[in-house]
């Protein structure tokens, strides 16, 4: 050990045999070498001596060359080892990963063909409505946001209705209330809007135990409609959600009630409002979720904004009912661009 030292001093000593100090240092690091018992021994300071002494000390840095090369070979070659354990150990979680992701993926688009299962049928909305469009878009696979459609004798009740939050969260309220909405009419017979809401109010209370002590106090938005086919009157009762009315080419607002479906105190809150208007042929109506509205994009990445889906309703009110939804999806992912869809989207559009 004390000659590979040394050696280590001779090898640092050759590169700096320049300058004095080094010529000392390495004329020192000699002598040290050659009073150890070698090979190449010298016993006297005569001039082929320093020569043996020279060659001998080469011979020393050479053999620390070598083994320091011998050491980093070693050193690589342990870490090439350890790259492909870590490279296969990578390898093998990336596959575990993927392996859950894609049955993650498919438990989801399963629930999905659920969640498709309990929406209307085109065929049973095109008996029931003459002229319409749903533009529904969620924003993942599953969706918060839902719509319902059913009739009673001569009254269609229509509802667009949007859960708290998207994905798998909000597409599981929406269970609870198309159930809620469900038993309210169908079996419950209940056919005035704000009726509906406040039976939907207490049916979502009560199955996520909300008077319990419940932390789960989440709701829904939604816009509900009954049209009566033999007098033409249309009732309206909402929770936050609007109702849009265009009639000879001027749109009226129909404001909501400030209040959460599935969360309403009762005792402190008022009642949703009911509205009654008269509809006369060729009036257009509109329900929707506040999707459309709030999407980013546009020159500056805004968002889009109610006061724009007003004036494109507008100026689409002549066009029949189809062309209207392709060119409203058109212009939503105009406007989106390359942005992320923020929000689940929902516009149903009704001729008389």
């Amino acid at each position: 050990m004390k000659n590979f030292i040394k050696l280590t001093h001779l090898f640092i000593a050759i590169f700096f045999t320049e300058s004095t100090r080094a010529q000392n240092f390495l004329q020192d690091s000699l002598s040290t070498i050659t009073h150890q018992h070698t090979p190449w021994q010298i016993l006297s300071g005569s001039g082929e001596d320093s020569i043996v002494c020279y060659k001998s000390s080469h011979r020393n840095v050479y053999f620390l060359i070598t083994a320091l090369i011998i050491v980093i070979a070693l050193i690589a070659i342990k870490l090439l080892l350890l790259n492909k354990k870590t490279t296969k150990i990578l390898k093998k979680q990336n596959l575990i990963i993927e392996e859950k992701n894609k049955n993650i993926t498919d438990s989801i688009n399963y629930a999905k063909r659920l969640q498709n299962a309990i929406l209307p049928s085109v065929e049973m909305i095109d008996k029931i409505l003459p002229e319409y469009f749903i533009l529904y878009q969620p924003k993942d696979i599953v969706s918060g946001d839902f719509y319902w459609v059913s009739h009673r004798e001569s009254k269609i009740i229509v509802a667009a209705i949007d859960c708290t939050g998207h994905g798998v969260p909000g597409a599981l309220l929406s269970i609870v209330g198309h159930n809620a909405i469900n038993q309210t009419v169908n079996e419950l017979e209940i056919t005035k809007p704000s009726e509906i809401l406040v039976s939907m109010n207490l049916i979502i209370k009560k199955i996520l135990n909300q008077d319990n002590g419940t932390e789960i106090k989440d709701g829904m938005d939604m816009a509900l409609c009954t049209y009566d086919k033999s007098t033409g009157i249309l009732e309206y009762a909402g929770a936050n959600n609007p109702l849009y009315i265009i009639s000879e080419k001027k749109l009226s607002i129909i404001k909501a009630s400030k209040l959460t479906v599935g969360s309403m105190q009762e005792e402190i809150t008022n009642s949703p409002v009911n509205h009654s208007i008269q509809l006369k042929k060729g009036d257009c109506f509109y329900i929707f979720s506040d999707g459309y509205a709030d999407q980013f994009g546009g020159a500056k990445n805004k968002k889009f904004k109610t006061s724009n889906l007003q004036k494109l309703l507008l100026s689409l009110n002549d066009y029949p009912m189809e062309i209207q939804k392709k060119m409203i999806c058109e212009e939503f992912n105009k406007w989106k661009g390359n942005n992320e869809q923020v929000d689940d989207v929902l516009l149903i559009g009704i001729r008389v």
